[in-house]
């Protein structure tokens, strides 16, 4: 049996969505990015107890040991005071060990324990969370559409707001 075509109106309706997507339609997308994102987090945190900004937090000071505390909230793109929270709990995890410097008594270097490293190497990958690692693995083409497209966004919600951009997302939390 043969299907019969849809009104041109329709098919017109159809390939017009395909070309210029509505806001619901982009609405979804970021529904998605932001529950994978989500979901990937609460699978490390279930599989290791450590939330997914501890972990990440975690992963630079293995990649660097001795970070210092203002050099780790560079790495992560947050505010020093949410790094100084984070690491309380990392510390209080036994997971980091923080140390003044020798030199400057002001500045604060971060190391990672024996059970930090054990931490790091028992969670799923990736530890620095999937978004991160999607954005890292992009083409500076890819990435330049992203970011333009999301400043568009931004722009229409009010512009960007330092503030906000300093505070990790809540499921990373």
């Amino acid at each position: 049996m043969k299907s019969t075509p849809a009104p041109p109106a329709v098919q017109r309706t159809r390939r017009a969505r395909r070309l210029a997507p509505v806001g619901l339609d982009v609405l979804q997308q970021l529904r998605i990015v932001v529950r994978l994102a989500g979901n990937h987090s609460t699978h490390v945190e279930r599989s290791t107890g450590i939330p997914g900004a501890q972990l990440w937090a975690l992963h630079e000071v293995a990649q660097a040991d001795g970070l210092s505390v203002g050099e780790l909230a560079s790495r992560l793109r947050v505010h020093q005071t949410t790094v100084s929270n984070l690491l309380n709990r990392l510390e209080v995890a036994a997971l980091v060990r923080r140390g003044r410097s020798p030199a400057d008594q002001r500045i604060v270097h971060i190391h990672l324990t024996p059970a930090g490293r054990k931490a790091l190497k028992a969670a799923a990958a990736p530890v620095r969370g999937l978004l991160p690692n999607v954005l890292d693995g992009m083409s500076a083409a890819q990435l330049r559409k992203v970011h333009d497209g999301l400043a568009v966004l931004v722009d229409c919600m009010g512009g960007f707001d330092a503030a906000l951009a300093a505070k990790p997302l809540s499921f990373t939390d």
